[in-house]
């Protein structure tokens, strides 16, 4: 199935985006502020959200991809959440031509609106499923970042491209699971 976000719905606090940046806002004078404020917008402008999802019995799964804090699940889902390419592509533009600054802000803004995006729908599936673990990625603990590639292939997504290493493009990606006992 695919999820497509409202905006509220991967709107980070504008002021952990700069906490990430290593930055406090309250030290900011007004013409930071205002292009932190502009990169927040352009953040939201370049960004295509995108959700694909599926609840599998536990059986149904390699157990390569089940983490040992899971053990007892009945059911996983298993979600794919990206902001889309054009986000990517401007933070390397930014990099690139020197606009450091601008870069740096751009990808603290994607790694918060992607996290506030699966934050949110993390809430989506309690309110359907009730009680489950924690959400859980590859990378942590006992489930290597590679299975990034068989929770793509799993969800059948098209759009993501799965390096040898695990890593993701488009770079604000992530997988996630989440059991249900």
């Amino acid at each position: 199935m695919i999820y497509i976000p409202e905006k509220f719905e991967y709107m980070p606090k504008k002021k952990i985006v700069v906490a990430r940046a290593s930055t406090r806002y309250e030290k900011l004078d007004e013409e930071l502020i205002k292009k932190i404020n502009d990169l927040y917008l352009e953040g939201l402008s370049l960004s295509s959200p995108t959700i694909w999802y599926e609840t599998f019995n536990i059986e149904e799964l390699p157990k390569s991809i089940i983490p040992e804090k899971f053990k007892g699940v009945k059911k996983m889902t298993l979600f794919v959440s990206t902001l889309g390419e054009e986000i990517d592509k401007k933070i390397e533009h930014y990099t690139e031509n020197g606009e450091v600054f601008s870069g740096m802000i751009l990808d603290a803004w994607g790694s918060e609106a992607l996290e506030t995006l699966n934050d949110n729908f993390d809430k989506k599936l309690r309110k359907k499923y009730k009680d489950g673990t924690m959400r859980f990625s590859p990378g942590y603990e006992d489930v290597d970042i590679r299975e990034n590639r068989t929770i793509i292939n799993l969800l059948k997504v098209d759009k993501i491209k799965v390096l040898e290493s695990g890593i993701m493009i488009p770079r604000k990606t992530t997988t996630c699971m989440i059991g249900w006992w």
